[in-house]
């Protein structure tokens, strides 16, 4: 049987891994999955969404209608990723262990993000995010357990560093290009071109990326036989039923509670997503409301998110770098203090110009958290659960979404009913406490890089 899932672990992180994985080609064909998600989810979020529920509710309740869909959104990836990124750890194909799931995933998500630009009601668009949010979270479980599979321990820093330069590259991107589009009346062409950008990158790294040599070799896989008895087994749904629900129990398992610095971590992405999740979201409507650009918010976005992501992209790739030689817990802890400095700022800001001096130091924080996040994330997880773990991490990724427009949202409505439009800048006065929240709580984790080193 050619393509199963097990439970045991096959190889160790380094294995396989050759020196053409420490070059700028093969670094950008492993991000280029990612870059095409983020143009898809940063134009969905930014632009496509607000301009659809606002089209279609009052907008009296058009912040809460929009958070209902994210905070469902959330709790489906909460659910999914962990699942997918664990059955990837066990899956094994001629063709890798993390590729075909992405594969599956994406090629649902693409035909359904044609459904999204057809659809026309409320409830319609609700139910489309929710299966775009499955068959999204089944790609991207596995495909974060390929950075820990194939990079190099002491690459990482530089590898996480790419990853985070693709989101903001793709973020700006997407939001440019659909606030362009959604300004000109065309919600639906700003819809297939994120279909587009993800359906090119994804070709790229399935193509680019061959897993087989990492920690699930061809030398662990057996060979390929068609044969009857094989077909026979692989349509065996009694066995894999048992399979699956073995592996989603195990999921869950309490062993999790035993690694303290990994908890420590979940608890400061939570703090920080959770700050950076309130932001992004109303971004639109601050700009609208708040700041009184009105009609003019939809492209006024794109200009102001190239600001940022230009000084987080000079911060990205070297400050990823850079983790590796003064501390990814240090880098995570003053990226998030930048952070608050950067959401005060907008809490006050008084005018549109006013916003592109304060994108400096929130564009630090986000250059320097995404890269040094990730790559410490991936120090501690367990070797050979990196699907699971990081799956796993998605939990806090997507409560944090959650959480940020369960208490944003309402928050910036019930202030907006007693003074409209300083509902935002509230909200903005939250995001600065949960860095700063999320600056003290890595702090608390031990970083496994020295002693990774030493074995």
């Amino acid at each position: 049987m050619t393509s199963t899932l097990r439970g045991e672990h096959v190889g160790t992180v380094e294995e396989g891994v050759g020196g053409e994985r420490a070059g700028l080609r093969w670094l950008s064909a492993l991000t280029a999955y990612y870059l095409g998600l983020s143009v898809t989810w940063g134009s969905l979020t930014t632009i496509v969404l607000p301009a659809l529920v606002q089209q279609i509710v009052p907008a009296a309740i058009k912040t809460s209608a929009l958070s209902l869909i994210a905070a469902l959104q959330a709790v489906v990836a909460i659910v999914v990723q962990p699942i997918s990124g664990s059955a990837s750890d066990r899956l094994v194909t001629p063709w890798g262990r993390r590729r075909p799931l992405m594969a599956v995933g994406v090629t649902f998500q693409l035909a359904l993000l044609v459904v999204l630009a057809m659809s026309r009601s409320y409830l319609a668009i609700l139910i489309v995010m929710l299966c775009i949010e499955v068959a999204s979270n089944t790609a991207q479980g596995p495909y974060q357990g390929l950075l820990p599979d194939l990079v190099p321990h002491d690459r990482r820093g530089l590898a996480s560093g790419f990853l985070g330069g693709a989101q903001m590259v793709g973020q700006v991107i997407g939001v440019a290009v659909a606030g362009v589009l959604a300004a000109m009346g065309h919600v639906e062409a700003a819809v297939i071109f994120t279909a587009a950008s993800l359906g090119l990158g994804t070709v790229i790294t399935l193509a680019g990326v061959d897993e087989r040599s990492g920690r699930a070799g061809a030398a662990h896989l057996p060979r390929v036989r068609w044969a009857a008895p094989e077909l026979r087994a692989v349509a065996d749904v009694a066995r894999w039923r048992h399979a699956v629900r073995a592996m989603v129990l195990e999921v869950w398992g309490r062993d999790v509670l035993e690694q303290r610095d990994y908890l420590w971590l979940l608890g400061s992405r939570l703090a920080i997503l959770m700050a950076t999740g309130t932001l992004q979201p109303f971004v639109f409507y601050y700009l609208e409301d708040s700041i009184g650009l009105g009609g003019r918010a939809g492209t006024l976005v794109a200009p102001l998110a190239g600001a940022v992501v230009l000084v987080a992209l000079l911060a990205a790739i070297p400050g990823g770098a850079m983790t590796d030689r003064w501390g990814r817990v240090r880098a995570v802890s003053w990226s998030a203090v930048s952070g608050a400095v950067g959401a005060m700022a907008f809490a006050v800001a008084p005018s549109y110009l006013s916003l592109f001096v304060i994108a400096i130091p929130f564009g630090l924080a986000m250059g320097i958290f995404l890269s040094a996040d990730w790559a410490l994330l991936t120090d501690v997880a367990p070797p050979g659960e990196s699907g699971r773990y990081l799956g796993l991490s998605n939990t806090v990724t997507a409560a944090s979404a959650v959480l940020a427009v369960a208490v944003g949202g309402p928050l910036a409505d019930l202030v907006n009913s007693v003074h409209f439009g300083l509902g935002y800048r509230a909200v903005f006065v939250l995001a600065a406490v949960e860095f700063v929240i999320g600056a003290w709580a890595v702090t608390r984790v031990h970083e496994p890089r020295r002693l990774a080193r030493e074995a």
